[in-house]
């Protein structure tokens, strides 16, 4: 991603994901898509801009701030939000929603919240006025996890309404990649074609990415699913980006204790959330 600015490489990336996960709608749910209504266009508009725009966009620029493996922790938090949204809507009684708050989710919140601290590493060494930049791309990091965290909710809400999971996903990817086109899309191009291989892990990650949102929202809408069962799973991604991190960017990004000991902290905090979940 150094080779490509944030915004250019989120578009790269949401085009490969728009062309693998529409073509999946294109040939399992053709149907289902000539039927869809009006209003379901607009809803998945702004689920697109939600998750793309809002999260995929403001963790690529993160990413290019501080890098890789502190902003992915604190993006895995995602997972947090979600429970914490769901919970707020069951208490609002909004229907297709029974999350409760228990003890257990609370203790669980502050470990979440502790281990996402240690993962800025030698940042938390440094005063906040001096290094405006980092607090800018955690600040990035934490306001992506707040948008994948309502876009997961949102997906599971369109889904139920209007059909198959695979088309909310495939449509929220399209509208996104037509909003940001017209913006970034000159610029994409043109340094698509003239960065190496930079752009061919950019479309890698786009294809990851959109098995990972297609995953997410055919799981969140199982009947009987519980966001505080899923979170889990998907907070495990940290590690992953840990390993992968210290394979291929020695150069550029520094695994220190505190980030690997955050991240754990991170990961068993939701783990403790869940538990609080399936004993309420």
């Amino acid at each position: 991603m150094q080779a490509i600015r944030p915004m250019p490489s989120a578009l790269v990336s949401l085009v490969a994901s728009t062309l693998l996960a529409g073509t999946l709608a294109l040939v399992f749910e053709l149907d289902a898509i000539i039927a869809l209504p009006a209003i379901a266009m607009v809803w998945l508009l702004g689920n697109g801009i939600l998750t793309y725009m809002g999260g995929r966009s403001q963790q690529y620029i993160a990413i290019s701030m501080v890098g890789a493996s502190r902003v992915t922790p604190i993006v895995g938090s995602a997972a947090l939000f979600s429970a914490l949204y769901a919970i707020t809507l069951t208490r609002l009684g909004v229907p297709g929603f029974n999350e409760h708050l228990t003890p257990m989710l609370g203790v669980g919140t502050v470990v979440v919240v502790v281990g996402l601290a240690l993962t800025g590493g030698n940042f938390l060494r440094h005063s906040w006025g001096s290094d405006w930049k980092s607090v800018a791309g955690y600040g990035l990091a934490v306001l992506a996890a707040a948008c994948y965290g309502a876009s997961t909710l949102s997906g599971r809400v369109l889904s139920l309404q209007f059909g198959s999971p695979l088309i909310m996903a495939a449509g929220s990817m399209f509208f996104a990649t037509l909003v940001l086109s017209p913006l970034f899309g000159r610029e994409a191009v043109q340094k698509s074609t003239s960065s190496g291989w930079a752009p061919l892990f950019v479309l890698l990650a786009g294809f990851a990415a959109a098995c990972a949102v297609i995953s997410l929202y055919f799981a969140v809408t199982r009947e009987g699913s519980s966001i505080l069962v899923i979170a889990p799973v998907v907070s495990c991604n940290p590690l992953v980006t840990l390993v992968m991190a210290r394979l291929f960017l020695r150069r550029t990004e520094t695994i220190t204790k505190e980030l690997v000991i955050g991240t754990l902290m991170a990961i068993a905090g939701v783990a403790m959330v869940v538990v609080g979940g399936l004993i309420a």
